[in-house]
């Protein structure tokens, strides 16, 4: 697991050359196939020797565990760091004077503490997840209700247990500091479990579980992933339409080819948006590299010819990285594939 100190080590990192970042999704997919898709980010990266020693990392090193792998290169400096992680991230490169640590923010938001509790009429089962691992599990178990005499006996004996559940919960999450909970259950038994919770941790929890007491960490932490790829979907969502909002007020955001190199251009692009299936001819002047989407005579900048080049978005994502803007893949989100393209721009 990607451990605090490394992630503050990463923060704290600042290279005099350019670093290399690279986040490589592996899950369900054959040893080639991810390897075919680090060449394809690989390509116009001007780093041969950072490249080199990525490539080697995942051919020769790379032990394949995890659902997606972290890589952080600066040769100049004898700097590798690699780490394998638990949750699935979106393949993505960057290259800037630090670590590219907001994926990791990202995944933090998504899948960092969270506290899970499995309840039934008699006990409960308590686990934390962090980055898509288990770190520990507890549990408490009450008396025996089938052994109570009287239906009046038998609903005290239920709750009394429910909130002796709820009781060791608040310290087992308290403890852990977690951000979120999930519960799993009968709708009966999660909702006597959430009433005997205080107000402020009922706030934090975030969905239900489909599953029994009998579950494993392992059905349970695929659950959690679902839910926290909900979230990542929706903060996708959010900059989505925020770049849209923007745009269509003609103050913060752009839209389209033609507008989003513009920006690009100028070095205004902050957040580059781009939808994983988009791709667009476009055309690169011959002296300055100058980009646009219009197939003009000669260049106004410099007067030389341009070029036209197969995929212009490859080109705008490259100049995006280089000036350390952020650059986000947006999969499955309707109106990112009705734009293609744009960005968020620098207040």
């Amino acid at each position: 697991m990607l451990s605090d100190k490394a992630i503050s080590e990463l923060l704290d990192y600042k290279s005099d050359h350019p670093i290399l970042s690279i986040y490589l999704n592996i899950a369900e997919k054959a040893p080639d196939a991810y390897k075919l898709t680090l060449r394809s980010m690989l390509k116009g990266v001007d780093m041969p020797e950072d490249a080199e020693a990525i490539t080697r990392y995942i051919e020769h090193e790379f032990s394949r565990e995890g659902r997606s792998v972290a890589i952080f290169s600066c040769v100049a400096e004898k700097y590798f760091r690699a780490y394998p992680l638990s949750v699935p991230v979106h393949s993505r490169i960057h290259i800037g004077s630090n670590p590219y640590v907001r994926p990791l923010a990202n995944i933090l938001d998504a899948y960092g503490a969270y506290g899970v509790a499995l309840v039934d009429k008699q006990g409960a089962r308590f686990f934390y997840f962090h980055m898509g691992e288990l770190i520990e599990q507890e549990g408490v178990l009450g008396e025996e209700v089938h052994k109570v005499r009287g239906v009046e006996s038998s609903q005290n004996m239920v709750k009394r247990n429910l909130k002796e559940s709820a009781e060791f919960a608040m310290d087992f999450f308290s403890e852990k500091k977690v951000r979120r909970i999930l519960i799993g259950g009968t709708d009966e038994n999660v909702a006597q479990f959430k009433n005997n919770l205080p107000k402020t941790w009922q706030s934090l929890i975030v969905g239900t579980l489909s599953l029994g007491m009998t579950a494993n960490h392992q059905e349970i932490l695929t659950e959690a992933i679902k839910i926290g790829s909900v979230a990542e979907e929706k903060r996708e969502t959010g900059l989505v339409r925020q770049m849209i909002t923007a745009a269509s007020k003609h103050s913060d955001g752009v839209l389209g080819l033609r507008d989003t190199l513009r920006a690009a251009r100028e070095g205004r692009i902050q957040t580059l948006l781009v939808d994983e299936n988009f791709h667009a001819a476009g055309y690169k002047c011959d002296g300055c590299e100058h980009l646009t989407a219009e197939n003009l005579e000669t260049c106004p900048f410099c007067g030389e010819s341009f070029t036209e080049i197969p995929d212009a978005s490859e080109m705008a994502v490259r100049r995006v990285m280089l000036a350390s803007g952020v650059v986000e893949i947006v999969r499955d989100n309707a109106e990112m594939a009705k734009a293609g393209i744009g960005g968020l721009l620098h207040y």
